[in-house]
């Protein structure tokens, strides 16, 4: 894994943090595919959070039980998720994770009953849809790279209409979608016009597109 691929797991996602501590409470979270922990200590140290979580890499879950995980299961999701143990959630994150599993919709399916009544789910996606990739697709163009939308390791690619079918055939229904474009080491001059047409129009203009869910079940939320 090279620098800049660590880089990537270096920041928690703030759409997930500011929509588990707009929550308020202690709100339960399990956070599926955790890696090393970040978002979770983020989460537990601004937002009161209790994070469970669910990691393929035993060295890396073993880190983020020491950043306050209560409890992290070592699993590969491709072979079915670790028994929950009764344990239910207000919140299910999902995030980066997905794409890196053969059968995304049978791991977000597999899980979505561990939600509490009225738990929401999370999940942040890599946009293929990005108006660079769309140019360079254009041009033939289609390079894998060590971290990013087209990182090697991805088995799925989204578009944002895409990443509502797998949601909505889970048995969740999409409450609000929010566009991510990171640039943390940008100025402020560049990042915040970026970070507006981001949220403006994720489908064209995110890297990553934030997806908020209910079960379709439940009371119906107005869809930003």
């Amino acid at each position: 894994m090279t620098d800049a691929h660590v880089d990537v797991y270096a920041h928690a996602n703030p759409v997930f943090v500011r929509t588990v501590r707009a929550h308020g409470g202690r709100p339960e979270v399990l956070d599926v595919g955790c890696w090393n922990g970040t978002l979770g200590r983020a989460l537990i140290r601004d937002a009161n959070a209790t994070v469970d979580g669910i990691e393929r890499d035993a060295e890396q879950a073993q880190h983020a039980r020491e950043n306050g995980y209560r409890r992290v299961d070592v699993g590969d999701l491709d072979r079915g998720v670790p028994d929950a143990d009764g344990r239910t959630y207000d919140f299910l994150l999902f995030g980066d994770v997905l794409e890196h599993t053969m059968h995304p919709d049978q791991v977000l399916a597999a899980l979505v009953p561990r939600l509490k009544p009225g738990g929401r789910a999370l999940l942040s996606l890599p946009n293929i849809a990005f108006a660079v990739n769309r140019l360079t697709h254009l041009l033939g163009r289609w390079d894998y790279r060590d971290y990013g939308i087209l990182d090697r390791t991805h088995l799925r690619f989204f578009t944002k209409r895409t990443m509502v079918q797998l949601v909505e055939g889970a048995g969740l229904r999409v409450v609000r979608i929010d566009g991510y474009v990171g640039l943390h080491k940008h100025p402020w001059f560049v990042r915040e016009p970026l970070r507006w047409l981001g949220r403006a129009w994720p489908s064209l203009f995110a890297i990553q597109i934030v997806l908020e869910a209910v079960p379709a079940s439940g009371p119906r939320t107005p869809r930003d």
